[in-house]
C-alpha cells in the first residue's frame, strides 16, 4: 500500500509541474492582452479548457479524498485542509467563467479587456498559491503519514483517468496545445522538464 500512496503522491505533484507549465503559457498571453496586442486566443482557450476538464474534474477530486483521510489522521489541520477544499470549489467556478469569457472575447469586442486581464491574473495568482500550499504542507504531510490509517478508500478513489494533455496518449483536441508548450520548454519524450 505504501508504494501506492507514494504513486498517487508523485502523481499529484506531477500534475502540479505541469500546470505550471501552462500557467507560465498563459502569463505570456495575458501580457499580450494587457498590452492592447492580441494574444494567441486558440492557445489561451486550450489552456481554459485542459484546466476546466482535467485539474478540475480529475485532479482536485484526488486531492479531496487523500485531505478527507488527512483530516481524520490529524484533526488540527481542519481549517487548512477546508480552506483547500473551498479553493477547488473557487479555482473550477472561476476556471469555467473565464473560458467561457474567453471564448466570448475571440467573438465579442464588447468584453472588458482590462477585466479579463484583472480576472486572469488573480485566477492564476490564486492558484499558485493553492498549489503552493499544498506541495509545501499538505503533500509532505500525506507523505509523512503514509503509513498511518488505512489508505484503502483513497486508493480506491485514485481513479486511472489518463491525463489528456500529459498522458501517454494527448486527447485530439489538446495536440495543438501540447506542439506550442513543447516549443516553450525541453521535452524528453516523458515528461516536461522546466
Amino acid at each position: 500500500m505504501k508504494h501506492a500512496v507514494e504513486q498517487l503522491m508523485s502523481g499529484l505533484r506531477s500534475d502540479h509541474r505541469n500546470m505550471a507549465l501552462l500557467l507560465d503559457s498563459l502569463d505570456a498571453e495575458i501580457d499580450k492582452l494587457a498590452a492592447s496586442g492580441e494574444p494567441d486566443y486558440d492557445l489561451v482557450r486550450d489552456i481554459m479548457l485542459y484546466v476546466t476538464e482535467y485539474p478540475d474534474v480529475v485532479h482536485h477530486p484526488k486531492e479531496d479524498f487523500v485531505y478527507r483521510h488527512l483530516k481524520s489522521l490529524r484533526p488540527e489541520v481542519h481549517a487548512k485542509l477546508e480552506r483547500v477544499e473551498k479553493d477547488h470549489q473557487y479555482i473550477e467556478e472561476r476556471g469555467l467563467k473565464l473560458k467561457n469569457d474567453i471564448e466570448a472575447l475571440s467573438t465579442d469586442a464588447s468584453l472588458d479587456r482590462d477585466e479579463l486581464v484583472a480576472d486572469l491574473r488573480h485566477y492564476m495568482e490564486q492558484l499558485r498559491e493553492h498549489m503552493y500550499l499544498e506541495e509545501t504542507e499538505l503533500f509532505s504531510l500525506a507523505d509523512e503519514l503514509q503509513h498511518y490509517g488505512d489508505w484503502s478508500e483513497v486508493l480506491l478513489a485514485n481513479n486511472e483517468i489518463s491525463d489528456p494533455l500529459f498522458g501517454s496518449r494527448v486527447d485530439r483536441k489538446y495536440r495543438s496545445l501540447l506542439a506550442s508548450i513543447q516549443q516553450r520548454v525541453v521535452w524528453d519524450g516523458q515528461k516536461f522538464l522546466g
